[in-house]
């Protein structure tokens, strides 16, 4: 991860990234990346495709483009409940928490996201992830398993960021925060017992 790279993304608040690592606790994956683990103040969720080694027009052209989407796209909660792991196409390993299943308010977020940036004619940055936060690149070894995550870890995305990612160490230097429209639907939450 050497080249500088321009795109938009969410950032968990510091609740959900103890959340993750308590989830992690259980199975000891934090001692089994080691090194490896991707550092837990970089990890995201991606909204976007990277523009590798931005000018200083392309951070600036997206500018507009956050406060596009920002203005008509609605927050959304993700619930993430596995880690699983898998190889990318250069055969490294990597770990990731994994979203239970695609809700509508995320999926309509990333569709707004693709379609401003299809405005601006930035063909590099589209893309439609999938609800996940990576949590190594490159591990050494494949889980063997999938490790369940209980009780569920929930996130509502409610800002939108531009970023550009770099550095050693790796770290992203925010260019542009908007917050998103309130949520439509939230999901329902289950009151505790009196």
């Amino acid at each position: 991860m050497s080249k500088a790279r321009l795109l938009f993304l969410a950032l968990p608040p510091l609740q959900v990234v103890e959340a993750i690592r308590s989830a992690m606790a259980r199975d000891r994956l934090e001692q089994r990346l080691g090194g490896r683990l991707f550092a837990p103040s970089n990890w995201h969720q991606s909204l976007s495709e990277r523009i590798y080694s931005p000018t200083a027009q392309e951070c600036d052209a997206m500018l507009p483009v956050g406060a596009a989407i920002a203005a008509s796209a609605h927050a959304c909660t993700l619930a993430f409940n596995r880690i699983n792991s898998q190889v990318d196409p250069e055969g490294r390993i990597h770990w990731t928490l994994q979203g239970h299943g695609l809700p509508k308010s995320f999926e309509a977020l990333r569709t707004h996201v693709r379609k401003r940036i299809e405005i601006a004619g930035e063909t590099r940055m589209l893309h439609n992830p999938s609800p996940h936060i990576t949590l190594s690149y490159d591990a050494t070894e494949p889980l063997g398993q999938t490790i369940r995550v209980d009780p569920w870890v929930r996130w509502t995305i409610d800002e939108l960021l531009l970023v550009i990612g770099g550095g050693k160490p790796y770290a992203y230097e925010i260019v542009g925060r908007w917050p998103l429209l309130p949520e439509v639907d939230p999901p329902a939450t289950q009151m505790g017992l009196f």
